[in-house]
C-alpha cells in the first residue's frame, strides 16, 4: 500500500487542485447560505444548483443578485444572472464566477435537494448528541 504524503508545496498543491476527479470537485460547489435559509432549513451550506438565486459577495460584481444561469464543473465556475459585460458588438459576454464568492439567497426545490437536506440534519444531530454523551 502507497501512503500518499501531505505536501505543503504550492506547485503540488495547486497540481492537486486542477486535477481532482469531477465527483470530488462537487465538493466545492458547497455554498453558504442567507441566515433566513440556515434557521429555516437547519444546514448552513448547500450545493449550488441551476437556477437557485444567489447573492455576490466579492469582486467587481459584489451585490448583484440574480439566478444560476449556467455551471461549469471542470472549471470550477458559476455563472450568474446580471454578471456580465457588453462587448463592442453589442453581444454579452458572462463573467464566471468562483462558488465561494457567492451566497445562495432562494433555493430551488427539488427531491434531490430535500435528501441532502434531511442527510445533513441527521448527520448535525448525530453529532451534537455525542458530544453531550
Amino acid at each position: 500500500m502507497i501512503k500518499k504524503k501531505n505536501t505543503k508545496s504550492p506547485k503540488k498543491q495547486r497540481k492537486r487542485f486542477y486535477n481532482l476527479p469531477i465527483h470530488k470537485r462537487n465538493k466545492l460547489f458547497n455554498v453558504k447560505l442567507i441566515p433566513d435559509l440556515v434557521a429555516e432549513y437547519g444546514v448552513r451550506r448547500l450545493p449550488v444548483q441551476r437556477d437557485d438565486f444567489v447573492l455576490i459577495t466579492k469582486g467587481e460584481y459584489a451585490d448583484i443578485e440574480g439566478k444560476i444561469k449556467r455551471i461549469d464543473k471542470k472549471k470550477l465556475q458559476v455563472f450568474v444572472e446580471g454578471a456580465s459585460v457588453e462587448k463592442k458588438d453589442g453581444s454579452q459576454l458572462e463573467i464566471p464566477i468562483y462558488p465561494s464568492n457567492i451566497v445562495i439567497t432562494k433555493l430551488k426545490k427539488d427531491k434531490n435537494r430535500d435528501k441532502i437536506i434531511q442527510r445533513r440534519k441527521r448527520e448535525i444531530e448525530e453529532i451534537v448528541e455525542e458530544e453531550i454523551i
